[in-house]
């Protein structure tokens, strides 16, 4: 794809490096190496496309969706030509392109027959997973910003306009309202970081919370109270499966530096939280260069209790604002676009009183010094591996090694 197109110009049309996670690379890998399944392929459709196929017969797709394949022109919405021609691919293999908030028709007899749903009931086509959670979050109007913190993590905002970053670190979505863009970058390893530590680093905090019947990460949170701000100078890199944005870097690994004998258990565990801030930050930062963000509102797993929270808002001296229902938001985005599918709400705006803001992190200007020193040091010391992650790369290739 790189060769027949390449990144810069996928990037452009797309909004999205060329990348093995979408669409077209596994179709191209399909056409490839099983070419009598591709020969009679009819239509190639996302999950959700599928099950509006089963329940309408339709062949649909929405924008946001379609921002995921790359092969959508982003700004004219609609499939490219251009890298149509370049990787001679057939556009009747693809869906027909809609807004969200489209009806691709009614249940059919056969259907409700098999899902108990009644015949004729509209099915709106609806969105992908990161437009469905700007939407839950509130995230309607222009130049508004959330976070999710969840196993992955994302910071994204809607936009009249893509935004393009000249170093490609930042990628573009379709909001589920058609007039909107959700630029957006995602780390690949926020909460599955804490989830990682937790399993493999606390196992006796697990056991006590198991007897206790409460959550060992608020064991672990409590512990990282008393740790100081910047763990003693000890940095976490969060690179456990790679990294997509900011770093594109699938050889990326996770690292704690800084290590001494003074070091605790507690500066391990805030430095895992803090590290994923850190990484967070490049993100934000790249987006802010483009658009003014003020605060942002936070969803996601991540988003219970205070400890993760007031960090991240220490690391981007930035206020968090915490809505009423967090882990539900993007299903939230979801019903909210049916809604308005269907005329039962006006618009998207009305996301924003049924998931009303219930708290605000404000950011602790005493903490602004230490944390931008060691984010400083936190970019510095990624750059410094990266050699040792290509090498480590190699490695894993050349003896087989499984842990990718």
């Amino acid at each position: 794809m790189v060769e027949r197109i390449g990144m810069e110009r996928g990037y452009e049309i797309t909004g999205h490096r060329l990348s093995a996670s979408y669409s077209a690379a596994k179709l191209l890998w399909v056409r490839r190496r099983e070419p009598d399944i591709y020969r009679r392929c009819y239509k190639m459709l996302h999950a959700k496309d599928f099950i509006i196929c089963r329940l309408t017969g339709k062949f649909v797709t929405d924008y946001s969706d379609a921002s995921g394949t790359n092969l959508f022109d982003i700004r004219a919405k609609m499939w490219s030509e251009e890298i149509l021609r370049a990787l001679d691919l057939d556009e009747e293999l693809l869906p027909e392109l809609h807004p969200s908030t489209d009806i691709a028709g009614g249940v059919t007899k056969a259907a409700a027959e098999a899902t108990g749903l009644l015949e004729g009931t509209l099915v709106v086509i609806g969105g992908g997973d990161g437009s469905c959670a700007c939407v839950g979050a509130g995230v309607v109007d222009e130049g508004s910003a959330y976070l999710v913190l969840g196993s992955s993590s994302w910071i994204s905002l809607a936009s009249r306009e893509p935004l393009f970053d000249p170093e490609m670190r930042t990628f573009n979505w379709v909001h589920l309202d058609p007039e909107l863009y959700t630029p957006c970058g995602t780390m690949q390893a926020a909460g599955y970081s804490y989830q990682w530590y937790r399993n493999t680093l606390c196992r006796g905090e697990m056991e006590e919370a198991a007897k206790t019947g409460e959550s060992p990460y608020e064991r672990i949170n409590r512990g990282i109270m008393e740790s100081t701000p910047g763990a003693g100078g000890l940095l976490y890199l969060p690179y456990l499966l790679g990294e997509r944005s900011p770093r594109w870097n699938p050889d990326a690994r996770g690292a704690f530096l800084g290590m001494s004998v003074t070091t605790g258990k507690h500066d391990l565990s805030r430095a895992v939280l803090e590290g994923v801030g850190f990484n967070l930050r490049v993100i934000l930062e790249s987006m802010r260069r483009e658009r003014e963000m003020k605060e942002l509102m936070l969803i996601g797993g991540g988003a219970k209790g205070q400890t993760w929270p007031r960090i991240l808002s220490d690391i981007f001296q930035m206020p968090l604002k915490i809505p009423a229902y967090r882990e539900e938001a993007t299903s939230m985005g979801a019903a909210v676009c049916a809604g308005v599918g269907v005329g039962i709400y006006r618009d998207f705006s009305e996301a924003k009183r049924i998931n009303a803001i219930v708290d605000t992190v404000m950011p602790r200007e005493e903490n602004r010094l230490r944390y931008d020193r060691l984010y400083e040091i936190f970019n510095h010391a990624y750059d410094a591996l990266t050699g040792v992650y290509g090498e480590l790369g190699a490695y894993r290739k050349e003896m087989g090694e499984k842990h990718e």
